[in-house]
This record gives structure tokens, sequence and C-alpha cells, in this order.
């Protein structure tokens, strides 16, 4: 089955700030970008999270309608395993019932954790399993994230457990 790695960036919307889709990116097994837009979420940005999500409101000026998006995004995952961390927030966000997919979620692989001496925690973070088993440090910049380094990332790392596992 082929693979796509997804990330996605989230601002708050409304009064409580529930996350809204702001930024997706795609990436194929071999880290190239299928798909990158912000994207303009349903309700009203009261939180633009921009340490954490590098959006700005600027970004939203010509960014994509959601439902727009959702269906661009939907049709580039279909019949596709679905590789990322911590994927429920990303299908959350979607609006989307991530069962309905084949999911590999870097987020709850045992084995991958193990092999980065990490077998002892509850959670582990994207950040720190790239620095143990990539090398590199990411989600490091004073602008905020890139979801097309973190979904290479993600890539990276599923790239890595099929070769734990012999695959």
């Amino acid at each position: 089955m082929e693979a796509v790695a997804m990330d996605c960036e989230m601002v708050g919307l409304g009064p409580f700030r529930e996350s809204g889709l702001a930024r997706c990116s795609l990436v194929d097994y071999y880290g190239a970008v299928l798909y990158d837009k912000f994207i303009r979420p349903e309700g009203e940005i009261t939180d633009y999270r921009t340490l954490v999500s590098g959006i700005t409101p600027r970004h939203m000026e010509d960014a994509t309608p959601f439902a727009v998006a959702r269906l661009e995004i939907l049709q580039l995952l279909k019949g596709k395993l679905v590789v990322g961390h911590d994927l429920k927030h990303d299908f959350k966000a979607l609006k989307e019932n991530m069962s309905n997919y084949a999911i590999y979620d870097t987020a709850t692989d045992r084995l991958l954790w193990q092999k980065a001496n990490l077998h002892y925690c509850r959670r582990v973070s994207l950040r720190v399993l790239s620095e143990r088993l990539l090398g590199r440090r990411i989600q490091n910049s004073r602008s905020g994230h890139s979801s097309v380094e973190d979904a290479r990332a993600t890539m990276e790392l599923y790239r890595i457990s099929r070769e734990i596992r012999g695959r």
C-alpha cells in the first residue's frame, strides 16, 4: 500500500479556541511534497498560535477555504497508508473519521520508541523521536513548526520502523 505522510497546523477558533485546520502538508514515501496549503478554517480565528503553528493573519489572506481543502486532502489520502504523529488531532481538524483509513502513527509505535531508548515514556514527542533516531532537530524555529518538515520526519521514522520489522 502506498504511504503518504500528513501533518497539520491548527489555530484556535471562537471563544473556547477550539482547533481549526490552518495548514496541511502531505509528502510521499521519499519526502516529496504532494500538498502544502494554508487553509481558511470555518469560524472566527481567535488565536493564531503562531509560536507553535507558524500561522499569521497574512497566511489567511489567500488561504484555501476549508471545504475545498478538505476535499482535496481526502482525495489524496484515499486508498493510502496515512503516516503521521498523533494523527487523531489532524483527522479531527479535517472533520474526518480516521477509522476509515489505514494508519501508521509514530506516537503509538512502541518498537520505534524502544529503538530511541524511550520505552519507559508514557508519551513521546515527534521532536524527541527525530533527535534520537534521525539525528536532527525539528520544531525549533522561532517562527513556529513547519508541517512539511514534520511530515517528512514522520515518513522517515516510518521507514525506520519498517526496517526494524524487516519489511
